[in-house]
């Protein structure tokens, strides 16, 4: 017998520990914030550089102002995709379960984190790219950070700043490192040498953020399992070896310049249903309903192969 609208039943419960789950170690949101979206396909607006041209102010007494104009064209275009993925409860773990246990929450715990990986990884491969970020260097040999004699990471950051600010005229405010390369980093003669004289002497990202001059220095800590299902475990960074210095904008608003966006069209709803031949419940995480986007690319500056 099929199942009908009535059989599955949208849990707000379980949609509130979904929505409220969060890691530490997820940075894709924090680097792409969400904006809210009324329709699942659409346009954004992309406004030129007219604003900086300067044009003369001068007015002749009795003559009108000068009159402007400025550029601005539905260039951008975004269709948002759901997400989503299922599990299920048999009655038998469900009743043999302790007290201080919930296996419906456990599930939608674990499906959330699934889809927060992928997330986090979609979001991976749209930054730490050079296809996509084509203001970019690739290091290599005696100029990777690795190398602690002859690299010199503060001056690459710097180069990278200085890009992205003559290409936006924001000064960029946020340095995010793969967890390799913050590992090398924190080690380095050039940066001991800054901080030797703090506290404990230990970089930290505070501390880093200082020496690089941003608000914020990003760890990306995620991993993830990237063998098929049945393989032999592969653990892996999702970030890698890369470092990018990026322009994000504090606040979500209207005309502004940041480097990447989440269209987000609906949250991630829980539901559930009972599947009697089973004798077992069915827990669903869906209408996760994104799409991750760079809105302006000359806002990010990327460093690859930071470290060897």
């Amino acid at each position: 017998m099929a199942l009908t609208e009535r059989d599955v039943v949208v849990d707000p419960a379980l949609s509130n520990v979904s929505i409220k789950y969060t890691n530490d170690t997820f940075i894709a949101d924090v680097l792409l914030p969400m904006l809210k979206v009324a329709k699942q396909t659409g346009k954004y607006y992309v406004y030129d550089q007219s604003n900086l041209r300067i044009d003369s102010t001068d007015r002749a007494a009795g003559a009108p102002a000068n009159e402007i104009d400025f550029g601005v064209a539905p260039t951008g275009v975004f269709a948002t995709t759901d997400h989503a993925l299922k599990g299920f409860v048999s009655d038998e773990v469900q009743d043999q379960a302790d007290a201080a246990l919930n296996p419906l929450v456990d599930e939608v715990e674990t499906i959330t984190e699934k889809m927060l990986l992928d997330r986090e990884q979609n979001a991976a491969t749209l930054l730490f790219n050079t296809s996509n970020i084509t203001n970019n260097t690739t290091l290599s040999g005696t100029s990777q950070w690795s190398d602690y004699d002859n690299s010199d990471p503060i001056g690459d950051v710097r180069t990278a700043r200085i890009s992205v600010h003559q290409n936006t005229f924001k000064l960029p405010n946020t340095l995010v490192l793969g967890k390799q390369v913050y590992d090398v980093l924190i080690d380095h003669p050039a940066i001991i040498e800054r901080i030797k004289y703090s506290e404990l002497g230990i970089a930290t990202p505070e501390l880093l953020a200082r020496i690089f001059q941003v608000d914020k220095v990003i760890v990306g800590y995620a991993g993830s399992n990237t063998a098929k299902e049945g393989q032999t475990t592969s653990l892996g960074y999702i970030w890698g070896k890369y470092a990018l210095v990026a322009y994000i904008a504090p606040q979500i608003r209207l005309r502004m310049v940041t480097l990447g966006l989440t269209f987000t069209y609906s949250l991630r709803q829980a539901k559930r249903w009972r599947e009697e031949d089973r004798e077992g419940t069915y827990v669903r995480v869906g209408n996760d309903n994104y799409v991750q986007l760079l809105i302006a690319a000359a806002a990010g500056y990327l460093i690859a192969a930071a470290v060897a």
